[in-house]
């Protein structure tokens, strides 16, 4: 496993060019002089959810907050948190599943994204925090998720969160926008209407498949392996973490792996057919820009309505950065809206 913070570099030359001036700047001065130092799990979920917080601008605080816990995958418990608006109920829900390469985040690590869609959209949000990995073997995030989705759509949830289950969406930004992506096979499956799929900078293919950057089909790994913030070793790192959490007794693996399925590269899922309509956000500096793109086309040949949009200039976590990049707030703004028209507006 790497052992290095790859991502606190100066920026690469080979991407310099393709960066927005207002980015650089803000890198330059907050980050690119921080020396490397060997990675350690525990200290990165200490800081990660204000890694970003020199570029996060303040959001409005939702009507009402509250965290409680909910059943997730085989009789475990996860927390998650309530942001209520100031209309009356029952309300859509648009239900949020945070980024951190399975392995990192909590409930803080989108709350300004989902303050914000709670103000603007005049919806709730439900944030999830489903466990992680090492602690957590792949893919019980995953499923975590899927089962506080289960939850939420029932008559349970329908009555704890005070929501219309007949308006709901999803999404989540990198790793939580690859598990929203997944869920939206899985509720298909299980007949849970969703309205909106809508994902940020998402993670899609297998990189266990690959020795390096070139391995990649997506352009992207290459032109993008050294990109500020997120490049080919820190997702190489994060999925090393993501496998080492699986048993290394061969039988017990084996029964592991039966759970990941299809989830390790989302474009060999069984079927692509009525999966509604997706949002997919990528950011032109990104590794994995590329392979959610790929994946929109994807759903597009499958007959869903789908909309992309790639956000030139700047790196994978740039919608943390809303207060000095203005793609981060129009991504916060287009976000919003996306959810806004399919949950609230009434054609």
């Amino acid at each position: 496993m790497a052992q290095h913070h790859e991502a606190l570099n100066p920026i690469h030359p080979s991407v310099l060019s393709f960066l927005d001036p207002a980015f650089i700047k803000l890198y330059n001065e907050h980050i690119a002089n921080i020396p490397n130092k060997p990675i350690d799990i525990n200290s990165l979920r200490g800081k990660y959810s204000v890694l970003y917080s020199y570029g996060t601008a303040p959001a409005p605080e939702a009507a009402k907050t509250w965290d409680t816990k909910i059943p997730g995958y085989q009789g475990a418990e996860i927390s998650v948190r309530m942001y209520e608006p100031a209309s009356p109920g029952p309300w859509p829900v648009h239900v949020d599943f945070h980024g951190g390469g399975w392995g990192l985040g909590d409930l803080n690590t989108e709350s300004h994204i989902c303050k914000h869609i709670v103000s603007l959209a005049n919806v709730a949000v439900i944030d999830v925090a489903y466990r992680l990995v090492p602690e957590t073997p792949y893919p019980a995030g995953i499923l975590d998720s899927f089962a506080a989705l289960q939850y939420i759509a029932s008559p349970f949830g329908v009555e704890q969160f005070n929501i219309n289950p007949t308006k709901m969406s999803i999404g989540g930004v990198s790793a939580g926008g690859n598990i929203a992506l997944i869920l939206a096979h899985l509720a298909r499956n299980a007949d849970i209407p969703l309205r909106l799929v809508a994902v940020g900078t998402p993670t899609v293919d297998d990189l266990s498949k690959y020795e390096n950057a070139q391995g990649s089909p997506y352009k992207s790994m290459q032109e993008m392996e050294f990109a500020p913030t997120l490049n080919w070793a820190r997702l190489k790192w994060f999925d090393d973490l993501k496998w080492s959490s699986l048993s290394k007794d061969p039988e017990e693996r084996n029964k592991q792996m039966e759970d990941v399925k299809w989830f390790a590269d989302l474009m060999t899922a069984p079927s692509f057919k009525n999966l509604g309509k997706t949002v997919i956000y990528t950011a032109g500096c990104d590794p994995l820009r590329d392979e959610g793109e790929a994946y929109g086309r994807k759903l597009v040949e499958a007959g869903n309505e789908v909309t992309m949009k790639r956000f030139e200039g700047v790196p994978h976590p740039f919608m943390h950065m809303d207060a000095a990049l203005p793609q981060g707030r129009k991504y916060i703004e287009m976000l919003s809206e996306e959810i806004r028209n399919s949950l609230v507006v009434e054609v």
